[in-house]
């Protein structure tokens, strides 16, 4: 009987042993999966961050316009220095940085100017002749409306572009003269 108990006994533990085994080999194995996909994800993080940022570089500098908002008073405040690095991380040249300020021309404006200066001199290494500042928005951004309603007839679907739009345009004009007889 004693030995009935003792057979028992190591084949439980035995078995018991090759699970715990297995299972600690099979978590492994998810962990090395785990710590890969971790690694994969990061560098698609790492990828899309990227390029979200010099989308937003290419967006400031293309703008390049400070608001009020960007200002404590004579100072740059926080989102304008992030205004300001954006600017200089976009990886196009141009010689003289315009910088458009569509602020107040008030007691502060010249203190803003130096401001400005400063920072660009500091982090971008740009000299005081390299700097160009206008006063109000940056006018390339705007454009006339004239322009795109122009450009809105040739987005219109609902005619098939064979012709049949200046049918129909036709027909219910001969359409609509037979009706007032």
């Amino acid at each position: 009987m004693a030995l009935l108990k003792y057979i028992k006994t190591t084949c439980f533990v035995t078995a018991a042993s090759t699970i715990l085994i297995a299972t600690g080999c099979q978590s492994d194995n998810t962990l090395q999966k785990q710590e890969s996909d971790t690694a994969h994800s990061q560098n698609e993080i790492s990828e899309t961050a990227r390029l979200e940022h010099t989308q937003m570089a290419a967006g400031a500098r293309a703008e390049c316009t400070l608001y009020p908002c960007h200002f404590d008073g004579p100072t740059l405040s926080s989102l304008g220095t992030t205004q300001l690095d954006l600017i200089l991380d976009d990886s196009h040249s141009c010689n003289p940085l315009v910088v458009y300020l569509a602020v107040p021309e008030d007691s502060l404006a010249q203190d803003r100017r130096l401001a400005i200066g400063r920072y660009l001199e500091d982090r971008g290494g740009l000299k005081a002749e390299q700097i160009e500042f206008h006063d109000g928005p940056n006018p390339d951004t705007y454009n006339a409306v004239d322009l795109q309603l122009g450009y809105l007839v040739k987005t219109d679907t609902s005619l098939d572009g064979s012709g049949s739009g200046s049918s129909s345009s036709s027909s219910a004009g001969s359409s609509s003269g037979s009706a007032s007889h």
